[in-house]
């Protein structure tokens, strides 16, 4: 499986991967001190120790999922419907002025797709999980 990852992997899927886990990991975030104001009120959990090792917990479920996709499980019929969205033509973007090509999460293969998600899933998993292991420890 690894060595699968690796002859998918490209040097250009590095810029997808940050803006997924930026994007994934502020909104665990969020949630988590949402979940510390409104439901936690008394202060019976620990903010990081609890809502972090949810998250991590949630991040490695779909972790899972993304390797069942990428050894060609998937939901057919659910997906079967959906339309593709269309590409919206940007015009005024620092990337037209420069010289390499950027290539955006959508323009990426669906392998490499898959690949996308399983890392950023993982990266996520494991920045929420070692807090939350250490504010246990602790």
């Amino acid at each position: 499986m690894i060595k699968k990852i690796k002859e998918i992997f490209e040097p250009y899927m590095i810029r997808p991967m940050i803006y997924m886990c930026v994007m994934k990991g502020s909104t665990a975030l969020v949630l988590a001190m949402l979940w510390n104001h409104w439901f936690n009120k008394e202060g019976y959990f620990s903010f990081v120790e609890h809502a972090f090792f949810f998250a991590a917990v949630f991040f490695f479920m779909l972790a899972w999922f993304q390797y069942l996709r990428f050894d060609g499980v998937s939901l057919g019929t659910l997906t079967a419907g959906r339309k593709k969205k269309e590409k919206r033509h940007r015009s005024k973007d620092i990337a037209d002025f420069a010289d390499e090509k950027i290539i955006s999460f959508e323009e990426l293969e669906p392998e490499e797709r898959n690949v996308c998600r399983l890392l950023t899933d993982l990266i996520c998993a494991a920045l929420f999980l070692v807090p939350s292991l250490v504010a246990a420890i602790l």
